[in-house]
């Protein structure tokens, strides 16, 4: 690790996590992208200096940077784990490492006031937690169905989880949005009518959501539940991952071909059918997001983020639900202050426009097709009846 320094505030996220098929970090754009997102806030908060903590590679911490760069394949080293997807599954919830490998991981924090993280491994959560570091761990939210995405923020310090919860959005913010959504998607009926009561939802095989006591989980590792969810003899409307076309481990469950129905409707498209009553996963946010369209979500492993539906039910281990108030010093004045000397409030509430972040991201998890591809479709319709 070069170039440390203190007190700073110190942005990074999986620090850890290597591409698919490449021993190379596939989170550094991630990091970045959020250290560039939330860095003027957090100095202008705090007076601090706010550094990203990257996976090294070349180039990335030239010196006179606020980057800093980790040795990750050291700590792979150190760790005893195979330097590919494998190892870094190994260590994502472990709840043991060896001495050098911890000391390791440990090292680039020491002296920082606040560790704000973009989607950190458990281990890392664990390890600053022991350290005594207070940290926020800011994560993509489930429901991604709104006019933006926005952040589920999580954190292990009492008084940080009280500042936050005037900032939490309830479940009563998120209703309009999916009322909008589910009638946009009425103009989009699906291609084949929906039948089936239920709708089974894969997931990208290879996805943090998915990571348990060291091992990825899919359907078949669920068998058992799976078949008391969907009774004896019911159809059931299987709708892959977009990035996994496969059959995510269903069939290897014991459930007879001629009950799949496989789809590939847009996921929104399929929440706003009155035919479907349920949605089963694994840990997909479609499941988290079914309530919201009027449908029992089931989830057969852990939820991605525990959210809480009431600022009530804000508590230790829980996600906030935070749309836009992280644009602002204030915000960040308000939840780093029971942990280190902050600046004076401004008062000020920047905005951002609709779908700044999933534009930023390039990311738009099918809600570009409802809202972008419907207006598309029809001027397309209108142009070949004009001849």
């Amino acid at each position: 690790m070069k170039g440390a320094t203190a007190p700073r505030i110190i942005v990074t996220g999986d620090l850890l996590r290597p591409q698919d098929k490449l021993f190379k970090s596939s989170q550094n754009g991630n990091i970045l992208w959020f250290h560039r997102l939330v860095r003027r806030a957090l100095a202008n908060a705090t007076g601090l200096p706010v550094q990203a903590l990257l996976w090294d590679e070349p180039g990335i911490a030239p010196p006179g940077s606020d980057v800093l760069a980790f040795d990750t394949p050291g700590f792979y080293a150190a760790a005893g784990v195979t330097p590919d997807v494998a190892g870094w599954v190994a260590v994502f919830d472990a709840m043991e490492l060896p001495r050098e490998a911890a000391a390791r991981l440990a090292a680039p924090f020491a002296g920082a006031a606040a560790v704000v993280g973009f989607e950190l491994t458990e281990l890392q959560k664990r390890l600053l937690t022991l350290a005594g570091i207070p940290w926020l761990d800011v994560n993509i939210h489930p429901y991604r169905f709104g006019p933006d995405v926005l952040f589920a923020i999580q954190t292990d310090h009492p008084e940080i989880l009280a500042r936050l919860v005037p900032h939490h959005a309830e479940d009563h913010v998120f209703e309009p949005w999916a009322d909008l959504l589910a009638a946009t998607a009425v103009k989009m009926p699906p291609r084949v009518p929906v039948e089936s009561t239920c709708l089974l939802v894969g997931q990208t095989q290879v996805d943090r959501a998915l990571i348990r006591h060291g091992r990825l989980l899919d359907l078949s590792h669920f068998a058992v539940p799976l078949h008391g969810v969907l009774g004896p003899e019911a159809p059931v409307l299987f709708k892959p991952h977009p990035y996994n076309p496969d059959g995510f481990g269903l069939h290897h469950v014991g459930l007879p071909l001629s009950r799949i129905r496989e789809t590939r409707e847009n996921a929104y498209v399929l929440l706003a059918q009155d035919a479907i009553r349920t949605v089963v996963g694994v840990s997909s946010s479609v499941v988290a997001e079914a309530r919201f369209f009027g449908k029992e979500g089931i989830f057969l492993g852990t939820p991605p983020m525990r959210i809480a539906p009431r600022r009530a039910d804000l508590a230790p281990g829980r996600h906030a639900s935070v749309v836009d108030a992280w644009l602002s010093a204030d915000f960040w004045r308000g939840v780093l202050a029971p942990v280190l000397a902050v600046t004076a409030p401004d008062g000020r509430r920047p905005v951002l426009p609709p779908n700044a972040l999933r534009t930023s991201l390039r990311q738009f998890w099918g809600w570009d097709e409802i809202f972008f591809q419907l207006p598309w479709d029809l001027a397309q319709a209108r142009a070949k009846e004009r001849g």
